[in-house]
């Protein structure tokens, strides 16, 4: 190694170290202690004693660590044993740890499994049953807070042809839900206080068990596939509305599903006929909501907290009866349920929307899960 390429190594080694190793007056080449002549140039020289560091001024344990490789490599003459030494110190420090789990996916994740806890409990599905004509029910969801609650409003729905206003959605009851406890209360309007969900039963007649533990639909053997629904046979289009644009799924190489892109009001359906008399019927759905799809912001300046998703069963004449849910974005898959109990006769069709969002959202595996009274 030439006189030049030890002073500038030595120069980069003082800058890391700052208790240098005796260096040769003349070429640079670091002295062993007590040497009196230099092993690479020959020349005679003075060992100077070693410099204590200057008070106040500490060295970082990756500093200590990279002196002693480059010194190790220096020793053994090995100039490109440092440079790997070094890379390895360099890509160590660099790697990045594993990412945490997102909070705000787990708490979209455990919203919807409330709510759909929730939307089979036998006093609502009473409450459904109990409505008149063109009414229904809409439920909004918060994620649970700190103490483990999660608030959810029902409010009325009013189709053209109910009698009722259809621009007016007047709240039936606020409720909370404890996540431990799996416990329901409702807020009762006079005093303002929670109280157990026995009491809103009570005031609406309503005979049905408070909390009753239902088994997941997944496992539901009545399932049933919807032509189309898979969007790998073929999707041919209902009575109704427009035909599935099939595209490849971004997750799973090989699986097609179907595609709503924003802004504008898109919708598919796919035919369905269910028996005569049937009196209720689920319908469930995969929906992926990527976390690159911008919501929309609305005239008033609010950002809506989800896409507004829809589910309509449409009968022969084109009436309706229509489901909606608002779908928080999580960048996963997700299953959801939409549970029909005023059918209207002769329903030929399930039509499915999404709107409040600039780019595209998915939905797989569309199926019916017939259930009983």
């Amino acid at each position: 190694m030439t006189a030049c390429r030890w002073k500038s190594l030595n120069r980069e080694i003082s800058k890391m170290n700052p208790n240098p190793t005796p260096a040769c007056a003349k070429c640079g080449a670091p002295l062993a202690a007590g040497t009196r002549f230099c092993e690479q140039c020959g020349a005679e020289n003075v060992v100077q004693p070693v410099p204590a560091a200057p008070p106040g001024r500490g060295v970082s344990p990756l500093g200590l660590i990279i002196a002693a490789l480059v010194a190790g490599g220096i020793a053994f003459g090995l100039f490109t044993q440092r440079e790997r030494l070094m890379g390895l110190i360099k890509a160590a420090s660099a790697a990045p740890a594993a990412p945490p789990a997102d909070p705000a996916v787990k708490a979209a994740e455990d919203l919807a499994d409330a709510t759909l806890w929730l939307q089979k409990q036998p006093w609502l599905l009473e409450l459904r049953k109990s409505m008149p004509r063109g009414v229904g029910m809409t439920m909004h969801a918060e994620p649970y807070d700190a103490e483990g609650w999660s608030e959810v409003a029902l409010r009325e729905t009013h189709s053209e042809d109910s009698g009722y206003d259809p621009n007016v959605s007047p709240m039936i009851g606020l409720f909370r839900i404890s996540r431990t406890e799996q416990r329901i209360e409702w807020m009762e309007p006079v005093s303002g206080e929670y109280v157990p969900v026995e009491q809103f039963l009570a005031h609406r007649g309503l005979t049905s068990g408070a909390v009753a533990q239902v088994p997941a639909s997944k496992n539901n053997s009545a399932q049933a596939a919807i032509p189309g629904g898979d969007f790998e046979s073929t999707a041919t289009s209902g009575p109704n509305s427009d035909t599935a644009v099939i595209v490849a799924d971004p997750t799973r190489k090989g699986n097609h599903i179907a595609c709503i892109t924003g802004p504008d009001e898109m919708s598919f359906d796919l035919p369905l006929r269910l028996p005569p008399g049937t009196p209720e019927a689920t319908i469930s759905l995969r929906l992926l909501h990527p976390m690159s799809t911008k919501l929309i912001r609305f005239d008033d300046g609010h950002v809506p907290e989800g896409i507004r998703l829809r589910v309509r069963l449409v009968n022969d004449i084109g009436n309706s009866i229509i489901r909606d849910a608002i779908v928080r974005p999580t960048g996963q898959w997700r299953e959801m349920e939409f549970a029909f109990y005023d059918l209207p006769q002769k329903v030929v069709s399930v039509s499915v929307e999404a709107i409040w969002m600039e780019g595209p959202v998915y939905f797989d595996d569309v199926k019916l899960i017939p259930t009983q009274p």
